[in-house]
């Protein structure tokens, strides 16, 4: 199957990708460091602002993930609309 026609049958999903080493490790350093926040927190509405926020922050970034994917495959298509019409031109 070409890779046109696995994306069509649901065979590639864009949003997966594997995480690098670096990802990996700032997101453990990053839960660790609210798990240690919340563990300080006394008050219950305290923490639950917490929780809030971390819930906010995790929508923000999968929503940045979306723009930027997005983004990146309304320039791919650019550059490819540009090779093809370069080459016309030349003919």
């Amino acid at each position: 199957m070409t890779t046109l026609e696995n994306f069509y049958f649901g065979n590639i999903n864009p949003s997966e990708y594997r995480q690098g080493k670096e990802t990996k490790k700032k997101l453990s350093e990053m839960t660790g460091l609210l798990d240690e926040l919340k563990d300080l927190l006394t008050d219950e509405q305290q923490r639950e602002i917490l929780e809030q926020i971390d819930s906010c922050q995790l929508s923000l970034i999968a929503l940045s993930e979306c723009d930027a994917y997005i983004e990146g495959f309304k320039l791919g298509v650019k550059m490819t609309t540009e090779i093809y019409t370069d080459t016309q031109q030349r003919r």
